[in-house]
């Protein structure tokens, strides 16, 4: 199962080019704000796991005791969570996050994590200006060595471990533009992406993005890698490119949205005002086969298929309070989809709205600025200054709450299976 890191300010891949708004858009406001209320008998809490960013490292939380029961400063996770994964003086470990156990320890050479899948990770210096970029495949095997030419950051593997995408940045000594590559880790040699059609891209005709990346979302099932980026102005999709035109002028965010097994690439351009506002104030959120992108500054959301790579609907949710302030300091944004719903945390407020229709339902109160969503069987847990709040997802009311020294950012919930 294929990973991704898509360099931590992303933690911390037959459309029409342009995708016009579709009828059926909904301008209706949220109702008022409310803080969430404490359920008269609240359920216990189940057992489960919650992965958070904290200033002390990736924690790992009982979700029944709300204590933490371990924390691994500089540790990246594989897709499933089954494993972390921690470089520290020279050294590789892999940890099971269910029991704490260290599973295994390699000598492996090294500044960061760039990527890592089940058994196979990339390490590699930190990203700056160079020509040529070594890097240090390991796992469970012994490490292997790769000196590739060029600016290279490893973004993530396919599920086969055949493969392993790159971010090849331009120029390598002064970057100020990347493009995504595919590495045959068998023939040790760069090649192109496809087109969504199957089509090769031709040497020359890559994507070249020139934005931010803001954040991103793997799609497990299907192995698909979804990445907002914002502040695209010159950016050139490569279906245009291959047809000799700009169709797309103008374009300040968009989803790059790239198959991990089937080698594709595709690029769904957001309407603006996207891209326009503060990078941190948009947020991506990953549904049942669709997709939401939310701009806090100006309070719109989009809901997109992430079959056919179009969007289908859009409205107007509220805008965000800090940026309405000239001046103001821009408010990390956070998504999750779940149970038909969709919530969007930001400031110290949760909006809630139907996942179909966009229409909005509700606007929860929070006791301290949003530090991300999570979405599970039915509860939503919000991070809130250092707390952590357990809030039924259809009503809102708190079903619990504890303490996360240092928080950061949720980043995810599981029931404990063992």
């Amino acid at each position: 199962m294929a990973s991704y890191t898509r360099r931590r300010a992303l933690a911390l891949g037959g459309a029409l080019t342009g995708a016009a708004l579709l009828p059926g858009c909904s301008s209706t406001p949220p109702t008022a704000s409310r803080p969430a209320a404490d359920a008269t008998s609240p359920p216990p809490p189940r057992p489960g796991r919650l992965f958070a960013d904290t200033t002390a490292g990736l924690a790992v939380a009982d979700l029944a005791t709300g204590t933490v029961r371990a924390t691994y400063p500089g540790a990246v996770a594989d897709a499933s969570w089954t494993r972390l994964y921690q470089l520290a003086d020279g050294h590789l470990r892999t940890y099971d996050p269910a029991t704490g156990r260290l599973l295994h320890e390699v000598t492996a050479a090294g500044e960061q994590i760039k990527a890592a899948s089940t058994g196979q990770i990339v390490l590699g210096p930190p990203p700056g200006a160079r020509t040529r970029t070594t890097l240090t495949l390991t796992g469970e095997g012994r490490p292997r060595t790769l000196r590739l030419d060029g600016n290279i950051e490893p973004e993530a593997f396919s599920s086969d471990g055949a493969v392993m995408y790159v971010l090849d940045r331009l120029p390598p000594a002064a970057p100020d533009r990347y493009r995504v590559r595919a590495f045959d880790l068998t023939r040790e040699r760069m090649g192109p992406l496809q087109t969504r059609d199957k089509r090769q891209v031709p040497a020359g005709q890559e994507e070249e993005m020139r934005g931010q990346g803001r954040q991103a979302v793997l799609d497990p099932a299907q192995n698909v890698l979804y990445t907002l980026y914002t502040h695209q102005d010159t950016h050139l999709h490569t279906r245009d490119l291959a047809a000799g035109q700009d169709l797309s002028p103008g374009v300040h965010a968009f989803v790059h949205v790239l198959h991990l097994d089937q080698r594709w690439a595709y690029c769904l351009d957001l309407p603006a005002p996207f891209g326009l506002g503060p990078a941190p104030g948009h947020t991506l959120a990953l549904g049942e086969a669709v997709l939401y992108v939310f701009d806090a500054a100006s309070g719109r959301v989009v809901r997109a298929s992430a079959q056919v790579l179009t969007i289908g609907r859009s409205a107007l949710l509220g805008r965000s309070a800090s940026g309405a302030a000239e001046g103001s300091a821009a408010q990390e944004a956070f998504s999750v989809a779940g149970g038909g719903r969709l919530y969007l945390a930001e400031g110290r407020r949760v909006l809630v709205a139907d996942g179909a229709t966009l229409v909005p339902q509700a606007t929860w109160e929070l006791p301290g600025a949003a530090r991300g969503l999570a979405y599970l069987e039915g509860e939503v847990l919000a991070g809130a200054g250092e707390q952590v709040l357990r809030l039924d997802g259809a009503t809102g009311a708190r079903l619990g709450a504890f303490t996360l020294p240092g928080l950061r950012a949720l980043r995810h919930a599981e029931r404990a299976t063992g």
